[in-house]
């Protein structure tokens, strides 16, 4: 532990309000099917990063009320984002880790439908001992799927087109020892429709959660 933190990693999610999110690829989906999809990954991203780590451990930037109480009700904690786009948020988010005393940073996407805590403790043991940075490749788009940073190698994000490409050009830059280790289940993230309807086909219970989840959103006294 450092300091008084409960653990010295800590996991930035940076998230979209849930009307916003994935509207540009999913715009044939029903809202509510949508925004049910969008709070099941959030659910596993989190469940998985505070699983791995502790209670309060993992943070969400941004968003609107709804992500915030999914958030909480895993055990993460919730901040409005006041920044002007994803990276200068994730920044930020990073930036007040360092300052509070942790060892290193990991960002992760709202959208790994797959990922376990299993694959976040990967992640830290490929860190060895928070002493490197740590990147997964997106399986479909060349984009990160992770981005662990030691607080002494820390470079601003630089999430968008080709970033697996960039983060490591950035890492380099900076000296910092470099490992991309091969995770599946972190490198699928649910971008389009094609990946939709793989994961309902393919993932166990993932349409029965997508379903579960819709039904959450319409309870009337939530």
């Amino acid at each position: 532990m450092t300091g008084g933190l409960p653990h010295p990693l800590r996991t930035i999610v940076p998230m979209k309000p849930l009307a916003e999110a994935k509207t540009r690829l999913w715009d044939d989906l029903r809202p509510l099917e949508r925004q049910a999809v969008v709070l099941l990954m959030l659910d596993r991203v989190v469940a998985a990063a505070v699983t791995a780590t502790a209670r309060g451990t993992c943070v969400v930037v941004g968003g609107d009320e709804v992500v915030r109480e999914v958030a909480e009700s895993c055990g993460a904690r919730w901040t409005p984002d006041t920044s002007y786009g994803l990276n200068a948020a994730l920044w930020a988010g990073m930036r007040a880790a360092y300052a509070d005393g942790a060892d290193a940073t990991l960002f992760l996407p709202g959208d790994l439908p797959l990922i376990t805590s299993d694959d976040v403790l990967a992640v830290i043991a490929a860190s060895d001992g928070y002493a490197a940075t740590v990147c997964v490749r997106a399986s479909s788009d060349g984009g990160t799927n992770a981005l662990l940073q030691p607080a002494g190698t820390a470079f601003e994000p630089l999430l968008g087109e080709r970033s697996f490409d960039k983060h490591c050009e950035a890492a380099a830059a900076k000296g910092a020892t470099l490992v991309t280790p091969d995770l599946p289940r972190v490198a699928f993230d649910l971008d389009t429709r094609a990946d939709y309807e793989w994961a309902k086909e393919n993932v166990a219970g993932f349409a029965q959660s997508v379903y579960d989840w819709e039904t959450w959103l319409n309870r009337s006294d939530r």
